[in-house]
């Protein structure tokens, strides 16, 4: 639903013309469609534009191209997308869309899939100039998609069906004078349900393979994604480059243009974030129910520039799991509440994809000199390392509560080097509660030992909180709380330099 949405919004980037208000012509209509042609080709009855009124009704149908696939037992059938423009003047449309959708596809004796949506609402403002919608908001009711696949190795049936009460959303986009755009989008699903069955072979189930089978549940999930600088119109430029050059051939004669696009392009944005938050969700297996009421994720991206930069982030608070899947004793040990944050930095994505510009010849095999792939490892790293940066760490229990950072030096000779620190409250009461368990469970046998000598490192604080303060920065040596343990850990030291 989400990728029908893009591709949509994508197809839309299209008109050539700054048409002022007024009746709509049929040459303004094939104007529109040949601009439409222009990002997906010129395949007859894909593309149609009617002049309506003041509108311009555009029909999209993939029906053609699903024509011509040649992947043996391959049936796939899309209902038409069908947008109705209005001129605003000035380079911009009002644009919208309604009614049912409907598609499916399948490979025989491998996978089907179908999927329908009751009802849709959506609008939009498109600009010519920045290749963007200046706003737009949609509503979807009443959303399923079944699935079946055969596993032709296992000889295994799973069937799928998920349905969402709602999905809606909405995004603004902000164009800046040097034509990229500022943008930000949010969408809303709700009312999840995906139910899954698996249908196990005989000799399968003679076996005692377990049941596959669960359901899934998830009140509602929230996403909030904002962009800063992206290209939106060196993109489309670029994308309509490849559509006017289907072939290898038409590539390698003008290489030297795709060249200037993708300069162009670089360095696509300078920075998106996304966020997504889950409430309510929970799985039942045959195991029991596993739940948790809320969770997150996150990622920004630095685009392809000087400044490369990652991070992802990822938490949930108040996991459960079905009784007896651990030992008794671990009661109140798993992790309810857990926080995974990291950055990675310390890269330059722009100078390798220039170098590669300048130097690939797409008529040749490999298209870049043999033996300068050398060269791109220290124009990605120039420090011959990336670094790796922990915040707002948290592994947390109704015993106890650990929280850390960390930031890692990972070069590409030699060993990672870099500083942590670990806080922990309630590990006595963790140790109370393995030590009990010791006499008749090996397991925490085993953990007993870990932890006592895990405790021995550490330095107490006031509160009881004990605190582990780890160096690696220095050679050969690992400093917890500035005693060194390496001997302990049967490091050996460095040779001495000559």
């Amino acid at each position: 639903m989400l990728k029908r949405r893009i591709f949509t919004a994508t197809l839309l980037f299209l008109s050539a013309s700054s048409a002022a208000l007024a009746a709509a012509t049929q040459e303004e209509a094939d104007r529109i469609k040949a601009s439409l042609q222009s990002y997906l080709g010129s395949e007859a009855g894909v593309v149609a534009v009617a002049a309506r009124g003041d509108d311009y009704v555009v029909t999209l149908d993939a029906a053609p191209y699903i024509a011509k696939a040649s992947t043996p037992g391959l049936t796939a059938k899309v209902d038409p997308v069908v947008l109705t423009l209005r001129p605003k003047g000035n380079g911009q449309w009002d644009v919208s869309q309604s009614g049912p959708f409907a598609f499916s596809f399948g490979v025989e004796g491998s996978m089907s899939m179908d999927g329908k949506i009751a009802s849709q609402q959506w609008t939009g403002v498109f600009d010519e100039a920045s290749a963007s919608f200046l706003n737009s908001a949609y509503d979807y009711k009443g959303i399923t998609i079944n699935q079946v696949i055969n596993d032709p190795s296992t000889k295994m049936k799973t069937t799928t069906a998920s349905a969402y009460e709602g999905w809606s959303g909405s995004s603004t986009a902000t164009p800046r004078p040097d034509g990229a755009i500022d943008g930000s989008s949010t969408m809303t699903l709700t009312g999840i349900t995906s139910a899954s069955k698996s249908e196990l072979p005989p000799d399968a189930m003679a076996a005692g393979m377990p049941s596959f089978d669960y359901t899934l549940l998830n009140g509602k999930t929230e996403y909030v994604t904002t962009g800063r600088g992206v290209k939106s119109k060196a993109i489309l430029d670029l994308l309509a480059w490849f559509v006017a050059h289907p072939a290898k051939e038409l590539i390698v004669k003008d290489q030297a243009q795709l060249k200037e696009k993708v300069l162009a392009a670089l360095p696509l944005w300078e920075q998106i974030d996304s966020t997504a938050k889950m409430e309510q969700t929970s799985v039942a297996t045959a195991y029991g129910q596993f739940a948790v009421p809320s969770a997150s994720f996150g990622v920004t991206m630095n685009g392809l520039s000087k400044d490369g930069q990652l991070r992802e982030a990822f938490g949930f608070s108040g996991l459960t799991i079905p009784a007896g899947i651990a030992p008794p004793w671990t009661d109140g040990l798993i992790p309810s509440d857990f926080n995974l944050d990291f950055t990675v930095n310390g890269v330059d994505l722009e100078t390798p994809v220039k170098m590669f510009v300048a130097q690939a010849d797409l008529s040749k095999d490999p298209p870049i000199p043999a033996g300068s792939e050398m060269a791109y490892l220290p124009a990605f790293a120039p420090k011959m390392s990336v670094g790796v940066t922990f915040q707002n760490g948290l592994i947390a229990s109704p015993a106890y509560n650990i929280s850390y950072d960390a930031n890692v030096v990972i070069g590409f000779m030699g060993v990672p080097s870099g500083t942590a620190n670990i806080r922990m409250k309630g590990l006595d009461e963790v140790i109370a509660k393995v030590q009990a368990a010791a006499a008749s469970d090996p397991n925490a046998q085993q953990a007993m030992g870990g932890l006592v000598a895990f405790k021995g490192f550490g330095k107490a604080e006031a509160d009881g909180t004990i605190v582990w303060a780890i160096d690696v920065t220095q050679p050969g040596k690992v400093l917890i709380n500035g005693i060194d343990v390496a001997p302990m850990m049967g490091m050996a030291a460095p040779p001495p330099q000559p």
